[in-house]
This record gives structure tokens, C-alpha cells and sequence, in this order.
């Protein structure tokens, strides 16, 4: 797979049926800059199209910080007006929607700082696991910033509307264990472990029916719609692909013959 990325500040990395996007800006702890929007969407969108790609992993480079928020040396240039803030959002909204329409898992792994847009970023992805002493924050209210109402749902139904005001009002740091304890993250778990444990259940994941994986992923983001918004007839034909597919007669075969199902995505 060759994808063609231009900043600089974004890599890709495939093994095996794991695909990984890796935010490589160190120098400024993964600052989101110009740029990383787009490579980072091209990444995504060539996963999405490669049928080999069970489960992405986003990244930031390192161990210090999985993003630290945007690149406030840019703002000058991206949020000089409401105007331009407007332009700025279009590829990071384009992004957004990408990942969340992402028919594979996709597994935040974060190590260190995750503050403002890359708690956003966060927030795209199905499951988000994190390093012990991982910090937490959006600091809005310091910046000046209003947050659109399209990242805050995601917040609010994470973690609720009175701990979402909290965590906006007051720009604080919320260390992993408040992170774990009030939904905003899945796990905690060792640094030195992080890595390898995100990775095998990962692995776990792939081996297992996509189809299924697929399906519930669209039913569960569905429920988050307004009834009304909610496709059921796309539904309604992935209930009957699952039922009809060869993945669920080989289930179905492996668990009399007692061995390991092996599954196809078909």
C-alpha cells in the first residue's frame, strides 16, 4: 500500500491486518498543524478501501503526547477571523466524518498529553486506551474558543452533560483514573504496555466475523441519531447479510466441529 502524504507530520504503518496512523509532529508534543488533516484523511480513506485492513490504531509519535491540541503558533493564520476559522474546519471536519463512518474498529492508543483537538480526535475513534499517568483537558474556556456543537455531542454522550460542562467550563487536566471512571476512556494501562496490549486486542478483533464488527458498529452509532435520522433500511439489509453470509455458517460449523471459526468477511 503506498499512500501519497505531503506534510511531513503524518505516517502510516501496516502489520498484518492492523493498519496505524501515527501523528508525527514531536517537536510541538503532535500539535495538530497545517497539513496533518489531509494526510491523515488519505490514511484513512485508503484503509477504509483496503479490504486486507481489519482495525486501525491512531497514534501520536513518542510517548509524551498522543496530540496536544492544535498549533497555536498557526491561529494567527487559521483563526484570525471566524471567516478563516471556518475554511480551517472543512478537511478537519472532513476527517472527523471519515473516521467516524469508518466501517473497521478504530482504536485511539494514547500516551501522555491529550488536550483540546486531540481529545477531539480522540473522541472519533470506537475505544480509546491510555497509559497510566495520561492527562486529559479541553481547554477552551483559556483559549477563547467555542467548540462546535458536532464535537461536544460526542462528549456529552460519552460522559454526560453536567461532567461535559465541567470538563469545558474549567479547562482542567483530568488525569487517567477520572478519564476511566467517567467513561471518557476504555482502559488504563501500564506504558510500558501500552503498546502490545492495544496491539493483540486488536488482533483479537480481526479474527473476528466483520461483518458482525461492521454491523454493530453502524447500529450502536445509529442510536446516537434522532429517530427519525436513523437509516433503517440500511439496517435492516446488514441484519439479512450477516444471516445470509458464509461467515455465519462457518460459526456456526466451527462450533460443532470445536475448533476456531475462521472468517472470511462474506
Amino acid at each position: 500500500m503506498a499512500i501519497e502524504l505531503t506534510s511531513g507530520l503524518v505516517e502510516y504503518e501496516t502489520r498484518g491486518p492492523i493498519g496505524w496512523l501515527v501523528w508525527n509532529n514531536p517537536t510541538k508534543l503532535n500539535a495538530l498543524s497545517p497539513g496533518m488533516s489531509e494526510d491523515a484523511l488519505s490514511v484513512i480513506q485508503a484503509y477504509a478501501a483496503d479490504p486486507a485492513i481489519k482495525v486501525v490504531i491512531m497514534r501520536g509519535a513518542g510517548t509524551k503526547a498522543f496530540i496536544s491540541g492544535g498549533d497555536i503558533k498557526s491561529f494567527d493564520k487559521t483563526r484570525a477571523n471566524a471567516e478563516a476559522a471556518r475554511a480551517s474546519r472543512a478537511i478537519p471536519g472532513q476527517l472527523r466524518q471519515a473516521m467516524l463512518d469508518l466501517e473497521k474498529p478504530l482504536i485511539a492508543m494514547i500516551y501522555g498529553y491529550c488536550f483540546g483537538g486531540g481529545l477531539g480526535m480522540a473522541l472519533n475513534a470506537d475505544l480509546r486506551f491510555a497509559a497510566e499517568g495520561s492527562q486529559f483537558s479541553v481547554p477552551a474556556a483559556v483559549r477563547g474558543i467555542a467548540y462546535a456543537p458536532s464535537g461536544l455531542k460526542q462528549l456529552v454522550d460519552l460522559v454526560g452533560p453536567s461532567v461535559a460542562k465541567d470538563i469545558m467550563f474549567s479547562a482542567r487536566r483530568l488525569p487517567a483514573e477520572e478519564a476511566l471512571r467517567i467513561g471518557l476512556i476504555n482502559r488504563i494501562i501500564p506504558a510500558d504496555d501500552l503498546e502490545a496490549e492495544t496491539t493483540a486486542y486488536a488482533e483479537t478483533l480481526a479474527r473476528n466475523a466483520p461483518l458482525s464488527i461492521r454491523a454493530s458498529k453502524f447500529f450502536i452509532n445509529q442510536l446516537g441519531l434522532e429517530r427519525a435520522q436513523r437509516d433503517d433500511a440500511r439496517t435492516a439489509a446488514m441484519i439479512d447479510e450477516a444471516e445470509n453470509s458464509e461467515d455465519f455458517r462457518e460459526a456456526t460449523r466451527s462450533f460443532v466441529e470445536k475448533r476456531k471459526p475462521v472468517f472470511q468477511g462474506r
